[in-house]
């Protein structure tokens, strides 16, 4: 791996070429996964000199990460984008128009979900990818909370990605649909939060989940960590 110090575009070309080099990188992501990520399949992604894809960054773990930040970023915006459409409603939604603008937020609107969900799974064998998606993480949850807060459900973003993620993995597995599958589980979770409003009238939604993630805080995990199961289960 290369230690060379990645280099800055002194002018805009450069910067595109930069920038068309971490978009191919992030795409054979969404679609192989970090592994498959190579300087000469970038370059061919990219329709670029080999060596372009070396001059900006400072070895291969760079661009992964660089790469990982875009699509945890594109992520972010597609949930940030339904979460405009929310606050901008005149109306109170339907039970069937909130679970869609909960999938909207969450799920990509076209597969094939099978590599998408690949590639996140694939992500703990990548240090640097793992890291990027870890960082921009924040940026989802709260764009997922705005969504959540403007339709008024006692939920928290984490418990709504959790539910689409395990509904896509479980249709994937058992050769269902995808988004029905999801919509199915999100119809509950939605009735199981206005089953919770009437428990806690004294509490708004935007401080149970403040609460929520009090008392019940997520489990975090340290960087060196990534990778780690992987490398346990090969040795087994």
């Amino acid at each position: 791996m290369s230690t060379d110090t990645p280099r800055t575009p002194a002018t805009s070309k450069g910067a595109a070429r930069r920038r068309s080099i971490i978009d191919a990188a992030a795409e054979i992501i969404r679609e192989s996964g970090p592994s498959a990520v190579t300087h000469r399949g970038v370059a061919e992604r990219a329709g670029c000199s080999l060596s372009a894809t070396t001059y900006y960054f400072s070895g291969l773990d760079d661009l992964l990460y660089e790469a990982g930040r875009v699509n945890i970023a594109l992520w972010a915006e597609r949930a940030e984008r339904v979460a405009r459409r929310v606050e901008a409603l005149d109306h109170s939604p339907s039970l069937e128009e909130a679970v869609q603008l909960l999938l909207s937020a969450t799920l990509p609107d076209a597969g094939p979900y099978l590599g998408h969900y690949m590639q996140l799974i694939s992500a703990n064998t990548s240090v640097p990818v793992g890291r990027a998606y870890g960082e921009g993480r924040n940026r989802l949850n709260a764009a997922v909370d705005r969504v959540v807060n403007g339709l008024g459900l006692y939920l928290t973003a984490e418990t709504v990605i959790a539910t689409v993620d395990g509904a896509a993995v479980t249709a994937l597995s058992e050769h269902r649909d995808v988004r029905s599958t999801a919509l199915a589980l999100l119809r509950r979770l939605v009735q199981l939060s206005e089953l919770s409003s009437t428990v806690l009238a004294d509490a708004t939604p935007e401080e149970f989940r403040t609460r929520m993630n009090r008392e019940m805080p997520l489990p975090t995990r340290r960087p060196t960590d990534i990778g780690r199961d992987d490398c346990r289960s090969r040795r087994q």
